[in-house]
């Protein structure tokens, strides 16, 4: 005969077990081991310690600048890139005398859907990992852990710097978003939208675009153009310009900007590429007419709000929450063809449902570039000018207020001066 069971005892030492489990995985995170295939002294942009390696499936790279500042970057690329697309941030960042260090996060945009095993959502774990190793890496190198760990990426990139912000306040100070996807099953959605709009529009475009530039009000439903739009053009106009999406419970408009038309033409066969290569991952489901591949009027003609739910279930995960506890700078082109300027108007409205309009900005600030496309020269000279910002700014909020300041009014940039949104 079995002692009956104490159910308080058993709770309790399953709690106790969990605990120590977690304990475990923590601690073994945080020892990742990487095997380290380039380890040298390199000059450019400024003398450091070059790392290349691999964790897990994950290739990376670590930058130790000679004249370190005591502080870190963990960027996170765009979504074509790889390991290698640091852009202008590991560039200034070196420069001014951080840490870098970038991950491909375990999967490739080109071959994603050839890997079943990777997952879009799988970079949240990698970017986790990488900053866990780094750390370590760095506290190894210099003698001393890093007094400051920033996130920095543009585009997809910017995207995930917002996410893991939000998500891991303890392990990031703050983070440099730019013009970043706020939710990817939107956005995708959007770029196919443009698509198939674009081809009903294209014999027209030069005259679209003549008329904007020549008259930058213009409302092409009260003047028509010589000759007239037809219906179906002036349909598919209004469909680039308007595109309904949500996020939570706010509805936005991811739609492209008015004043962009001149630059849809160029950046086609980039919305293209970003649709052909990502539809048939972000919907497993979608096969229209049941023949295994995707034409390329399917593609175009894929829409979200028409997948089942498991698509959505899926690819929500994956969208910007706007719970900072930590401060986010966001730059933002007014014409950008790739990443709409209406996802970082969403972003602010996702912070100021937590904290209101007045309290947002203690956490969140945004900077628009006029005219500026998908990242830009522009956006790389004020790189430096948002660091200075953050820097600044973090003090503020741990000082209490007592140092350190706020963002300013106008962004300061290299290339331009940019007024705070």
């Amino acid at each position: 005969m079995f002692p009956p069971l104490d159910l308080s005892r058993a709770r309790t030492a399953f709690r106790v077990f969990a605990c120590v489990v977690l304990l475990m995985a923590m601690s073994g995170l945080a020892r990742a081991q990487a095997n380290i295939d380039v380890d040298q002294h390199v000059a450019s942009p400024v003398p450091h310690r070059f790392l290349h390696g691999r964790l897990g499936d994950a290739e990376f790279q670590i930058a130790l600048p000679d004249n370190w500042n005591g502080k870190l970057l963990i960027g996170a690329r765009g979504f074509s890139g790889d390991e290698n697309s640091a852009g202008a941030f590991k560039t200034v960042g070196l420069q001014k005398g951080y840490a870098y260090a970038l991950s491909d996060q375990g999967w490739y945009r080109f071959d994603i859907i050839d890997h079943p095993e990777d997952k879009y959502f799988e970079s949240r774990r990698r970017i986790l990992q990488l900053t866990s190793y780094t750390k370590a890496t760095v506290k190894r190198h210099y003698g001393k852990a890093a007094s400051r760990t920033f996130m920095a990426g543009g585009s997809n990139g910017g995207h995930n710097t917002k996410m893991m912000v939000e998500d891991y306040p303890s392990e990031y100070d703050g983070g440099v978003a730019g013009y970043g996807i706020t939710s990817h099953i939107e956005w995708m959605g959007s770029r196919t939208r443009f698509l198939r709009n674009y081809d009903i529009i294209a014999p027209r475009i030069a005259d679209i675009i003549a008329k904007r530039t020549a008259a930058p009000n213009w409302n092409p439903d009260g003047e028509p153009l010589s000759p007239p739009l037809t219906g179906a053009q002036l349909e598919a106009l209004r469909n680039i310009y308007n595109m309904p999406a949500h996020v939570q419970s706010i509805a936005f408009n991811i739609g492209n900007p008015v004043g962009s038309e001149y630059r849809w033409g160029p950046n086609y066969a980039a919305n293209l590429g970003y649709a052909t290569t990502s539809v048939a991952k972000f919907d497993r489901f979608y096969d229209p007419d049941g023949n295994g591949t995707l034409s390329e009027q399917e593609i175009k003609d894929w829409d979200p709000n028409l997948s089942p739910p498991p698509v959505a279930n899926d690819l929500r995960r994956f969208d910007n929450t706007g719970d900072l506890k930590r401060p986010v700078i966001i730059a933002h082109g007014s014409h950008d063809p790739i990443v709409s300027p209406g996802e970082t108007a969403a972003y602010k409205r996702l912070v100021e449902l937590r904290y209101g309009v007045t309290g947002a900005r203690n956490w969140l600030a945004i900077y628009y570039i006029p005219r500026m496309s998908h990242g830009g020269a522009e956006y790389d000279a004020s790189i430096s000018a948002q660091l200075d910002v953050l820097e600044a700014w973090v003090t503020w909020h741990q000082s209490g207020g007592a140092a350190g300041s706020l963002p300013p009014n106008t962004l300061v940039g290299n290339l331009g001066s940019y007024p705070r949104d």
